[in-house]
């Protein structure tokens, strides 16, 4: 009995093995989510400067002390750098050494001085020596008086000041502050001392003037790190709070306008919230809801999926490539708003619509897009905004990227996604602000770096399709590309094959274009599903002339022949590196149907009950896509096409709805995502096609000499 029990439960879970990967996988995205994501509450109330509360009035849920807005806080803390003086430090040793050096010279140079007119013929050695002392104490008070004053050495960025600024000269632990013009440079202090020397009748002053001037230099300094710590100072005195509110007193009533006053108030119960929702017990209730918002998210995801594209959900791989996109909008996020430096702004989100675009249709890409913004709106500041502003840009760059059949059209997709921020930015500013004062333009420089990184799309698109076995509508067109080495080995070793297989891509084509799918797809499968040929092809009809190798075969060994070009054309395409998507057309093309002709021979021959009939029958799997049952059909159609000798319309018909019904009457299409009504569509254009190909040709009459 338990061994039934758990023979049972294993057998339940191998039948659901893929849905409980598919489980993994999103929990495993949840985890990683929850990880990356900030445990902080979340405001409840969207709010801004001008706008209207439409929320029930407001009151203080506790004790709240108002915080100044940090634009007032900025103000004045700009206000205090600008207002700052520049700090000058004294150099108190240089008077004395100058002073010494002024009293050296004067000594050596007194001897030699020109004396010129002698009113006292009989001076005196004494006489002499007192002149000196009283021209030594001229000149020291001339350089003391100068040095105590400040020669300034005035730094770079104060040249241009005005002589009424301000300075703050530090000599020791004292300051004091002076004006500019109290203060001498080089060249002012030479001027000052010729000009205090002039006045003064017992000064020699042609003998003191250069010596003086010799004995000058820059006593007073800039010092940047005083002056910054002076800033500092300063800057620990700003007040940063407005005053407090009472528990319970009103913050602001519905319908009343934002103004700065509420907008302070506003703000510092925001700040406050978040800070105690993120202490305690709350950390698990933030955690809690975190968790349910984000499943909400993935789940809806799913459906979206499962409603969209469900062949997703059956492959591992498709499903990681969607996780570890979402994962990497989340990092993205995360990054922008932990670096100080950094804005919200220059998150890429609209990478992920661009490279699910690129592998999937616009309608899946722009709701992932939706509900991915609607999972980071609760971790981002102005979550309005920033929900309004993704979502504007993604469906703007989707329409824009309605094909992607050139490489140009991505650098095109970052135009639209700068253009598409910039404007919905301006138009939400305009509304809140009433004016244009309030927009940064340095949020314009974020916009044009979102929209540089989002070009990393084109990388990571070659990436994912080398990692993952993806195909992209620009590989799809350089694989179609007739130059292609394997498609000119067909044309060259199988021609008749080649004009065939153009012939189905053009009816696959023009199909596919009238029920929706993938167009490039389809072409490129229909020129790749023949390719098995090339091995044999003098055992095809469309490449004999005249000999049939098939007349030397029995009917078996002749089918296992025709069956064997799916088997070969799936080598050759993996030896030359061509996408599963592409080889998928391949092995599916003739799904499980019989070689026919080959088969009723034989049965005509050897009687049903003597045929294995796995011998004349393809191994399949059955087309799984409406592309690859659309190919199946053109296949079939135009190959029987060229045994008919009547190209009427009726015949067509026939011939088209003869095909077509059997392959439904085996159940070659129960796998493929394509309807009734979708396969009568295919048909109508399977005929109108055909008319024009084999249409008849006006008879024109002899001409006559």
């Amino acid at each position: 009995m338990y061994l039934a029990v758990m023979q049972d439960f294993l057998e339940k879970i191998r039948d659901a093995h893929n849905d409980i990967l598919v489980f993994v996988l999103f929990a495993g995205c949840l985890g990683v989510l929850l990880y990356m994501y900030p445990r902080e509450g979340q405001f409840k109330f969207e709010y801004a400067e001008g706008r209207v509360w439409q929320y029930e009035d407001l009151f203080a849920p506790n004790d709240l002390q108002i915080d100044r807005l940090e634009e007032e806080i900025k103000a004045d803390q700009d206000a205090i750098r600008n207002e700052q003086a520049p700090v000058y430090v004294v150099d108190a040793s240089l008077v004395d050494q100058k002073i010494a050096q002024f009293e050296k010279a004067v000594a050596k140079q007194w001897p030699e001085r020109d004396q010129g007119v002698i009113e006292d013929l009989l001076t005196s050695e004494r006489r002499d020596s007192l002149k000196m002392v009283e021209q030594l104490t001229i000149g020291s008070k001339v350089i003391n008086d100068l040095y105590a004053s400040g020669i300034i050495d005035l730094a770079q960025q104060h040249e241009e000041m005005s002589r009424s600024d301000g300075l703050l000269v530090k000599n020791g632990g004292t300051s004091r502050s002076v004006e500019r013009q109290d203060l001498y440079t080089i060249s002012e202090a030479v001027l000052e001392s010729n000009r205090t020397l002039n006045r003064n009748p017992k000064a020699e002053a042609d003998f003191l003037q250069p010596i003086i001037q010799q004995c000058l230099a820059y006593n007073l300094s800039y010092d940047a790190e005083a002056t910054e710590r002076f800033v500092e100072n300063r800057l620990q005195t700003v007040v940063r709070t407005a005053g407090n509110l009472s528990a319970g007193e009103l913050i602001i009533r519905k319908g009343q306008l934002v103004g700065k006053e509420e907008l302070r108030v506003l703000n510092s119960l925001e700040s406050d919230y978040e800070n105690e929702a993120g202490k305690g017990r709350s950390w698990w209730i933030i955690l809690l809801g975190q968790a349910l918002l984000i499943s909400l998210g993935l789940v809806a995801m799913v459906i979206i999926i499962k409603m969209l594209q469900p062949e997703i959900l059956e492959s591992p791989s498709r499903i990681t490539f969607i996780i570890l996109l979402v994962l990497l909008m989340a990092l993205t996020v995360k990054i922008a708003l932990e670096v100080p430096t950094l804005s919200i702004f220059l998150a890429p989100l609209c990478m992920l619509p661009i490279v699910i675009r690129t592998f999937y249709d616009a309608r899946l890409a722009i709701l992932l897009h939706v509900v991915n913004v609607f999972m980071l709106s609760f971790i981002v500041p102005s979550a309005f905004e920033f929900v309004f502003l993704q979502i504007f840009a993604g469906i703007l760059l989707l329409y824009g990227m309605r094909s992607l059949a050139r490489r140009s059209q991505f650098f095109n997709a970052a135009l639209v996604i700068f253009f598409s921020y910039s404007a919905t930015y301006l138009g939400l500013n305009i509304i809140q602000e009433g004016n244009f004062e309030g927009i940064h333009l340095t949020n314009y420089a974020w916009f044009g770096g979102n929209a540089v990184l989002s070009m990393l799309a084109f990388p990571l698109i070659y990436f994912i399709e080398r990692s993952f076995g993806f195909v992209s509508e620009v590989s799809l067109l350089e694989i179609s590309d007739s130059n292609n080495v394997l498609l000119r080995e067909l044309s060259e070793k199988a021609p008749g094959t080649f004009q065939h297989t153009l012939q189905v891509s053009n009816l696959a084509e023009e199909a596919i274009r009238a029920i929706g799918g993938n167009v490039l797809l389809v072409r490129a499968g229909a020129l790749y599903h023949d390719i098995g040929k090339m091995e044999a092809p003098q055992y095809f009809t469309e490449n004999q002339h005249g000999i049939n190798p098939h007349d030397d075969l029995g009917y078996e060994e002749s089918a296992g022949i025709i069956i064997m070009h799916v088997i070969k054309g799936i080598e050759l395409a993996r030896k030359h590196r061509l996408p599963e998507e592409i080889i998928d057309f391949i092995r599916t093309h003739h799904g499980t149907t019989r070689t026919e002709y080959f088969y009723r021979k034989a049965v005509e021959e050897q009687g049903k009950d003597n045929l294995d009939i796995a011998k004349f029958t393809y191994p399949g799997p059955k087309p799984f896509s409406r592309e690859t049952a659309v190919l199946m059909m053109a296949d079939t159609v135009e190959a029987a096409s060229r045994s008919l000798t009547n190209y009427s319309e009726e015949n067509l018909e026939a011939l088209i709805e003869g095909l077509i019904g059997h392959q439904q009457s085996m159940g070659q299409f129960e796998n493929a995502s394509i309807t009734f009504k979708e396969i009568t569509t295919v048909k109508k254009v399977f005929l109108r096609k055909l008319k024009n190909i084999y249409h008849a040709r006006i008879a024109y009459p002899d001409r006559k000499e």
